[in-house]
């Protein structure tokens, strides 16, 4: 039995040809494209039952890590400015603040340049894109015995709408989500559960001011997490002093929650424009690489599919067709790198666009206590720096030895 490729049929070429040309059109034809503006629909949810204080949880949310690669090719293919990145790790670790203390289902929730041994969950993430149309971030959440809640990738799409008639951010269904799934997480745990954690806290935070005294208060499981062996006596004086340097602590960490909100203050008018303007760059940009990959595809199809024909056919009639469909994959193809050309050119805008913003967002200078600190840089230094101070403070009212506190 003879097997016969379907392409060696000498009837073959003008409907090989003719099935090439419409695909291809289809393919060039559906490069428009009808978006579907719709507003924010996400609410934050507010738990239905009050609360009780002991069972308020404290949060605290570090800036998210930029995720600026290494790799200058990189920064410039993914149109990434380091400076706005940066700045963007701060505003949305503060806008996300803001969203859950909106909720009222939490307690104190602060921004910290590192996690803090205070607080009894600790959010953390990364930026994996950020332009004007487009936010997607990675999530985690674990609370102070180790354990990770979640660690989650969230994305939302801005619509022209959240932009000519603003009530809220762009993105704001995704800072939602996010509150939503932390409420969820919480309503699976047991009163008994969270008492375990806000007691975790309390003794971690002891055990870094002294390790020695209170090493033994808590122990890890198999699992990696930390259990409360014992606790210490309500009249245990030792812990007395423990919370009132808690109370210092707060303080200082509340300094540094107004630097964040003045920040976000400041940044939030430029930000808003910036991602306005570069909202049509960053939807003409994807849609014309989307354009450029698909005229240069369908340019290659009808030229391999002319060269064929043209070999194939004996007729003056297919050899115009071969001819006209090889000139057609040409044009095709120059379309398709006129349009990567176009495409260098919105990147380019979307570069500019951010390097003025990156320009308007300056490190801000806080004193505190005598001392002054920048954010950019200093900021976990100087909060390390006040840890430091803070056992120092412990040692000396507890006479323990300096080496202990160590």
């Amino acid at each position: 039995m003879q097997v016969i490729s379907p392409l060696s049929s000498a009837s073959m070429p003008t409907s090989v040809l003719t099935a090439i040309i419409a695909v291809t059109m289809m393919m060039l034809g559906g490069c428009t494209s009808t978006q579907v503006v719709t507003a924010n629909s996400t609410s934050a949810i507010q738990s239905n039952e009050v609360v009780p204080y002991g069972q308020l949880m404290d949060i605290g949310i570090v800036p998210l890590d930029p995720n600026i690669p290494d790799d200058l090719a990189e920064i410039e293919k993914k149109l990434i400015v380091p400076d706005v990145r940066r700045a963007e790790s701060s505003y949305i670790a503060f806008h996300l603040k803001d969203t859950l203390e909106l909720t009222g289902n939490w307690g104190a929730v602060r921004v910290t340049p590192e996690p803090s041994e205070a607080v009894d969950l600790h959010i953390e993430g990364r930026i994996l894109e950020s332009d004007g149309e487009q936010v997607k971030l990675l999530i985690k959440v674990s609370d102070s015995s180790g354990r990770t809640w979640y660690e989650r990738t969230y994305q939302d799409t801005a619509s022209r709408f959240s932009y000519e008639t603003p009530k809220e951010d762009p993105f704001q269904d995704l800072y939602n989500d996010i509150a939503n799934d932390l409420l969820a997480a919480r309503q699976k745990l047991t009163e008994s559960e969270i008492v375990k954690i806000k007691q975790i806290s309390r003794i971690r935070f002891a055990r870094d001011l002294a390790p020695d005294a209170f090493e033994e208060y808590l122990d890890t499981t198999r699992g990696g997490q930390l259990e409360v062996v014992q606790l210490p006596a309500e009249s245990d004086s030792m812990m007395k002093r423990v919370s009132r340097i808690k109370e210092q602590e707060y303080l200082f960490v509340d300094t540094l929650d107004d630097y964040y909100s003045r920040f976000y203050r400041d940044m939030k008018p430029s930000y808003d424009e910036w991602r306005h303007a570069t909202y049509d760059e960053a939807i003409r940009l994807r849609e014309v690489q989307r354009q450029s990959t698909n005229r240069l595809i369908g340019g290659a199809l009808l030229i391999a599919g002319g060269i064929y024909a043209g070999s194939e056919s004996n007729t003056w009639a297919g050899d115009a067709a071969a001819a006209g469909a090889v000139v057609g994959g040409i044009g095709a193809i120059k379309s398709g790198l006129q349009r990567r050309r176009e495409a260098e050119i919105h990147a380019e805008s979307l570069r500019d666009l951010s390097q003025s913003l990156g320009k308007e967002i300056t490190p801000y200078v806080l004193d505190i206590e005598g001392r002054t600190i920048e954010l950019t840089g200093t900021a976990e230094q100087q909060y390390a720096q006040w840890r430091d101070l803070l056992k120092e403070i412990y040692a000396e009212e507890t006479a323990l030895p300096e080496q202990s506190v160590q």
